[in-house]
């Protein structure tokens, strides 16, 4: 039976056709190994999003909240400053070799830091292991996203970015809530026996014999890398001042509930947020080749700012309006992640696309820290809502460094 009789045409219903809504991811699945990749790149993914709070439980577990706070921040700095390096390594040489030394030097930090813990080590060796963890994560979940570029066509790409940070924002709900509950009810060491499973399986599947999820390393370019290019200068800023402004709303959405009395709701806020975005990023993979057009880097960012407006407004009501607001305000945000994806990896020299893709993480972390250091600032010096207006103008100004970055238009 053909598809046509199984699905309805929507003339003749008044209403879209499931078949037909489904269709680019449909089109998608069809790319060759797509169930591989996507297992890696959600692997990947979850398992990087359960390290930071794995790792503060763990250190809490013997030392001060404040000495495991700063080495998640740490691990964190240490990822973001050799992100690029290593998305620099997997471009120029053979993935296989990058990867498992990578995994190497992360299973022996990795090992090194639960020891120290466990043994009641001092905060600098603390500090400096966790930073090692950091440094030497294998770039699987980057490397996914210059893998997508490489095996989709104009119609599939768009899908596949928004099919990406879907599972980027379904992997931050889930890890932590993982990682919690395995350090919490059972052991703070269970979460990095999870996390080391998880990464050495995505190693195993990229380097494996059978696949073809890597290219062949590039040939050696400017040293600057993409830095050189200034339209990937302009789209780095842009992911930045996004990042930035994304991370202070959900900063000062916690404080706002605290000065409001009404920290019941800080959970419901970041959750309905994240809900949000999960559902906008997944809504717009169905939609790409109707809307490819229309929804560019500016006009995305501007319902982004346009939302932050609503929650700043709302702020000035009720928490209970701020409440209702943040599903709405957060509908683009995944959405964002991914035009940004599929921009960078557009405007990347040839053979750099990963090293593109490890400065925008680079610039994430970036932008979340400065993010999460002023507005927490701004919001206990001058009150939430005030906090809150100056992110839509935050946003706005990464509307106009990301105006005219054209995605690739056919291949």
């Amino acid at each position: 039976m053909s598809p046509s009789r199984i699905a309805p045409d929507a003339s003749t219903t008044g209403r879209p056709s499931p078949y037909r809504f489904f269709a680019d991811y449909r089109t998608l699945m069809c790319v060759p190994g797509f169930w591989r990749m996507a297992t890696i790149g959600m692997t990947s993914k979850l398992g990087a999003s359960m390290t930071g709070l794995s790792l503060l439980l763990l250190v809490s577990s013997s030392s001060s909240y404040g000495t495991a706070g700063l080495a998640v921040s740490c691990s964190t700095l240490g990822q973001g400053l050799t992100a690029p390096l290593r998305g620099r390594l997997i471009d120029r040489h053979p993935a296989r070799p990058v990867l498992l030394s990578c995994l190497a030097a992360q299973l022996a930090a990795t090992i090194a830091v639960i020891t120290a813990v466990r043994r009641g080590a001092d905060a600098t060796l603390i500090c400096t292991l966790s930073a090692a963890v950091g440094a030497s994560a294998p770039p699987v979940a980057v490397m996914m996203r210059s893998v997508w570029h490489s095996v989709t066509t104009r119609t599939t790409l768009n899908t596949a970015m928004a099919l990406d940070a879907s599972m980027m924002g379904a992997a931050l709900i889930v890890g932590p809530v993982l990682a919690g509950w395995l350090s919490l009810s059972l052991s703070p060491i269970l979460p990095f026996a999870a996390i080391t499973t998880m990464t050495v399986t995505t190693v195993v599947l990229v380097t494996g014999r059978s696949s073809n999820v890597h290219a062949p390393p590039a040939r050696t370019g400017h040293w600057l890398g993409p830095l050189a290019s200034p339209l990937l200068r302009r789209l780095l800023a842009s992911d930045a001042l996004f990042v930035t402004g994304v991370t202070a709303v959900d900063v000062v959405l916690p404080i706002y509930a605290r000065q409001e009395q009404a920290t019941e709701l800080t959970g419901l806020y970041l959750g309905s947020l994240a809900v949000g975005s999960f559902v906008g990023s997944f809504a717009l993979g169905t939609t790409t080749q109707r809307l490819r057009r229309r929804l560019t880097l500016p006009v995305l960012l501007g319902l982004f700012a346009l939302g932050c407006a609503a929650l700043a407004g709302a702020a000035r009501l009720s928490p209970m309006a701020v409440l209702m607001v943040c599903p709405v305000a957060g509908l683009v945000i995944g959405s964002v992640f991914a035009l940004l994806r599929t921009t960078g990896g557009d405007l990347a020299p040839a053979g750099q696309v990963t090293e593109t893709m490890s400065w925008l993480s680079t610039l994430d972390m970036a932008g979340g820290a400065a993010g999460a250091a002023v507005f927490a600032h701004l919001a206990d010096a001058k009150g939430s809502p005030t906090a809150l207006v100056l992110v839509p103008v935050l946003v706005a100004t990464a509307a106009v460094a990301g105006r005219r970055l054209q995605t690739r238009q056919g291949r």
